[in-house]
């Protein structure tokens, strides 16, 4: 009886192996032979219904999937995603490297999942239709074992033209154009940001970067709301941990415009060859850890302009320091901007070397600029032709050559010389950069006034 029992339970392993084994070979006979019908119809089906009922609100559309088991490659010929006020439309996307099993399994959590995966993509774009803007990002790659993350032509663009675009606001605003050729990011805490514990990365280099901001003049300005977010304050609202140990951008270009009629041609400033370094971006850190900027440009295709910037990490108010330097210029290369955006033309003048250097405490900026130049002459123009005609106009333009500007500033036989002193606190409406030029502009009109 015993022996017949043991074979009875014997037999019944065997079958229930046979019968486990025969499933395995059948599932994986499916998968091979109808694979694709079965994961483009239930399995695309519970990904999407998963998905949204995960994300109330969110609509998740996939293409055409294939799945290649020998390299572990899941490709989807689309993929779009959509919210309120955001869309997202992926061309191609392919994964490699997932861990599927662990996955379906519910055994691991997602880092672990990718910890080996990597991500190409390509036609990568981020609509926002309330704000009139996309993102573009021609191809998207993303490896977790490397570390690394390249985007390849990324652009952020209005969906509509300048004239729509500012017609579609009441009051005064800028518009951005920012196309960044190559961006690549090395580093990069994948285990720490898909835990959601922190930002960190090793290096960030963007090559051949523009950046195009056009202002509409034209517009009243908005009443005033809140204030705009300093770096400072900017940071603290990041509620990870944030640090990249550097920056830096190779060749970039930046364009500044402002107009002060619809449809006219801007007053244009440019910054050619922008190279820039930045080190120690973090939001949080010792009491003296802080944000270090080095940058150099060739301003208006006249004169290098350089800049160095500090910028507390942790500073509870309003507080950073800058200096830099100007090298010998043709001043009137900056009528392009001061005729359309100031009224005011350089006749004639060159500054051979310009310094500055300023403190900013709790809002407060004060500093020097040292200004060598000679043969400085200026006219006013008429706001609504843009020429000198006029007997107001000149007599203006008369008086301040005569009795306002100081023609030169050289170095007299001691080697003293004026001086200009910044002195300006901040305006609630001014954003960080106006700020900065806001307040070097005191001691500017310091220096060339008598």
């Amino acid at each position: 009886m015993k022996d017949r029992r043991t074979l009875s339970l014997r037999r019944l392993s065997a079958y229930v192996g046979l019968g486990l084994g025969a499933a395995v070979l059948a599932v994986a006979v499916l998968v091979l032979m109808f694979g694709g019908a079965i994961l483009n119809g239930y399995g695309k089906r519970k990904i999407e219904r998963a998905f949204a009922g995960a994300h109330p609100g969110y609509a998740l559309r996939i293409g055409h999937l294939d799945y290649t088991v020998g390299a572990n490659r899941l490709v989807a010929q689309s993929v779009t995603g959509s919210v309120t006020n955001l869309t997202l439309s992926v061309g191609r996307l392919s994964l490699t490297g997932v861990r599927w099993a662990r996955l379906l399994l519910g055994t691991a959590t997602l880092a672990d999942v990718l910890a080996k995966a990597s991500l190409d993509a390509t036609n990568f774009d981020v609509t926002f239709p309330k704000s009139d803007y996309e993102i573009r990002c021609a191809r998207l790659r993303a490896s977790v074992p490397g570390s690394e993350l390249i985007a390849e032509g990324t652009e952020l663009r209005p969906l509509v033209g300048d004239e729509e675009f500012f017609a579609a606001n009441a009051f005064r605003t800028t518009r951005f154009r920012v196309v960044v050729p190559e961006c690549r990011v090395s580093g990069l805490a994948y285990g720490e940001l898909l835990q959601g514990r922190s930002y960190r990365a090793g290096s960030v280099h963007c090559s051949r970067p523009s950046f195009d901001a056009l202002v509409d003049r034209d517009k009243p300005v908005e009443p005033f709301v809140k204030r705009p977010l300093m770096v400072h304050g900017a940071l603290a609202a990041i509620r990870r941990p944030l640090q990249v140990d550097s920056l830096t951008i190779t060749d970039g270009y930046l364009r500044y415009g402002e107009r002060v009629v619809a449809g006219a041609a801007p007053g244009v400033l440019t910054f050619a060859a922008v190279n820039m370094s930045v080190e120690g971006i973090a939001n949080r850190g010792e009491p003296s850890a802080a944000i270090r900027i080095r940058a150099q440009s060739h301003f208006m295709g006249a004169g290098v302009l350089k800049l160095r910037m500090t910028i507390p990490v942790t500073s509870p108010d309003f507080s950073f320091r800058y200096s830099g330097s100007l090298g010998p210029m043709d001043l009137t290369r900056l009528d392009a901007f001061l005729e359309i955006a100031e009224h005011t033309r350089i006749k004639a003048g060159s500054v051979k070397e310009a310094t500055f250097a300023v403190d900013v405490t709790a809002g407060r900026a004060r500093g020097r600029v040292r200004a060598i130049y000679r043969d400085l002459k200026i006219a006013f123009l008429d706001a609504r032709t843009g020429t000198e005609r006029g007997f107001a106009n000149r007599v203006s333009s008369f008086l301040a050559n005569v009795f306002t500007i100081r023609e030169s500033n050289t170095p007299d036989k001691s080697g003293s010389m004026k001086e200009g002193e910044v002195n300006y606190a901040r305006n609630p409406q001014d954003e960080f950069l106006q700020f900065a030029w806001f307040a070097l502009r005191t001691g500017v009109l310091d220096v060339i006034s008598r």
